[in-house]
């Protein structure tokens, strides 16, 4: 009995490209859901972005460097205060105090007070929080919001009111959570919620920067917070912090603690060591936000006028860089910070952006069409496919048309061979290139074709990366997931070979031995 006749499929006309262009879209969202759950691709993201992340900063908007300033209490300023931690109330009420009447725009505390304090002290905070608030300079209070952490300190600060009935206090969340895969902080909580805060979650205090955010600049408070905000690290950090952020040395002197200077060149892998053979400062990049230590009100590093004139009009974020109570977190940039400033890098994205700040959203199927972050990683598949299907179909093209004519052998010179060999090695050794040592290719096929791949991948990552920033106002790690794992051979050659295959199984399966079918189309293109 002979085998039906079954018309093979064209793999040369257009439905055959849309089929593959549709195979890479399927393969390449399921790629992106999958990839969220294995670890190895999760640390390739954040290496990645390490790597890429800073050049994002280079066109960062300085309205937010120049509207907040941080304001830090240090192991050397309880030393010039006499003091010892934790600091009683009224030093916060002198503070503040000293702060309000250089006419900020608002300040915020970040420190809980998680037991109970004097009566005294806490009335002398409070009459402080209602002098600024008087003043039309909202004070900010960090807080847990849980009943079991509470305190009547807390309660007392929060219960108080002005004259006019206004709260004198404004309670805000600190919750933050280091990723936990590197410690860094990549997003922000906008909205920070447990999971058994549900039912009455939207009685609970908002995030600080978010707070802070839409009291201060109420006409573009972001609508839609659900999805975190992702940081954007910027990397041109504040003139004035290399020189106040200092320690004593051996000799008495003041060493500073951070740089101000961050060079593009930093983001190539094994700059550090480069660093550090070269004899370069290793010192950690400086914060970008300008920090103010509280010694600088006995005139340490300002004068009283330009006191005065940096806290003039600022949103003032007062926190605590003491090695003692370990409230740190790790900026992929910056490495070590005090915890305050992840609350100003996040107040400085909703300023420089005008509220429509960088996502940091992932692939969800119930959200395939209502999500910024999906509709990026389709829209970011379908230019993909679209411009390495054709590319890949002429390129096999030109190489099937040039097969016949190929550059015939030709003896090579033994010693300059060796020689070249010898200077390449080192390169040969990391990267392989297995290609160089080819006979009988034309020049199209060893040099022009690689070459306009190579720069086709690293347009077309560049196009995606900024449609995904400027476009979808997509963060670091949601981007580089849909340009490095799409250009990197991850969607598109998984899909045209799952084209291929399905094809085979198509017409195996109208073939009376389809496995015998199988098993010779298997062997033809082995072939």
């Amino acid at each position: 009995m002979t085998s039906p006749v079954h018309k093979p499929v064209n793999t040369s006309g257009w439905r055959w490209q849309l089929y593959v262009v549709i195979m890479t879209l399927s393969v390449g969202l399921f790629m992106a859901w999958l990839s969220n759950k294995l670890l190895i691709e999760e640390v390739i993201k954040r290496a990645t972005t390490r790597i890429y992340a800073p050049l994002l900063s280079l066109n960062y908007s300085k309205a937010g460097q120049q509207s907040i300033a941080v304001v830090t209490i240090d192991d050397t300023d309880l030393k010039e205060y006499g003091l010892s931690w934790p600091v009683p109330l009224d030093y916060y009420q002198r503070l503040l105090d000293g702060i309000v009447k250089r006419a900020p725009k608002a300040v915020f505390l970040d420190v809980l007070f998680l037991d109970n304090k004097p009566k005294r002290e806490v009335e002398a905070l409070i009459g402080a929080a209602c002098r600024a608030t008087d003043a039309g300079i909202p004070f900010f209070l960090a807080t847990y919001a849980l009943e079991s952490l509470s305190s009547d300190t807390e309660r007392e600060l929060f219960a108080a009111r002005t004259k006019s009935g206004a709260p004198c206090v404004i309670p805000v969340r600190p919750t933050i959570t280091p990723d936990s895969l590197d410690q860094s902080q990549w997003a922000y909580p906008l909205r920070p919620r447990n999971a058994d805060e549900g039912h009455h979650s939207a009685d609970l205090p908002d995030s600080v920067a978010l707070s802070m955010y839409c009291r201060l600049y109420r006409y573009t408070c972001p609508v839609k917070t659900e999805v975190p905000l992702a940081l954007i690290w910027a990397s041109k950090a504040a003139p004035t912090n290399a020189q106040t952020m200092v320690v004593r040395d051996q000799q008495g002197g003041l060493a500073p603690v951070c740089r101000d200077v961050w060079n593009w060149w930093e983001v190539i892998p094994g700059a550090s060591l480069f660093r550090q053979v070269t004899h370069m400062s290793m010192l950690p990049l400086c914060p970008y936000n300008q920090v103010i230590p509280v010694r600088a009100f006995k005139n340490y590093g300002f004068t009283p006028a330009q006191l005065d004139e940096e806290l003039r009009g600022k949103v003032v974020l007062i926190g605590v860089d003491l090695k003692s109570i370990g409230d740190n977190l790790f900026s992929p940039l910056h490495g070590r910070l005090p915890g305050v400033h992840v609350h100003a890098m996040a107040l400085d994205n909703l300023i420089s952006f005008d509220g429509q700040y960088r996502e940091n959203g992932d692939f969800e199927w119930h959200e395939l069409w209502h999500s910024s972050a999906n509709r990026f990683i389709f829209l970011s598949l379908l230019l993909t496919a679209a411009v390495m299907v054709p590319w890949n179909i002429y390129k096999k093209r030109v190489l099937a048309d040039e097969s016949g004519n190929a550059i015939p052998d030709k003896p090579i010179p033994l010693w300059p061979s060796k020689v070249t060999m010898f200077f390449l090695s080192p390169v040969m050794v990391f990267l392989g290139t297995p290609g160089l040592g080819k006979r009988g290719q034309t020049r199209s096929q060893w040099l022009l074709l690689p070459i306009i791949h190579v720069v086709i991948y690293v347009v077309l990552g560049l196009v995606v990366l900024l449609m995904g920033y400027y476009g979808f106002l997509q963060g670091p790690l949601s981007i580089i997931e849909y340009v490095l794992f799409p250009l990197m051979a991850h969607f598109l050659h998984i899909g045209e070979t799952f084209a291929n295959r399905s094809k085979q199984i198509w017409e195996a399966m109208h073939d009376d031995d389809p496995w015998a079918h199988w098993a010779k189309l298997n062997d033809d293109h082995k072939g």
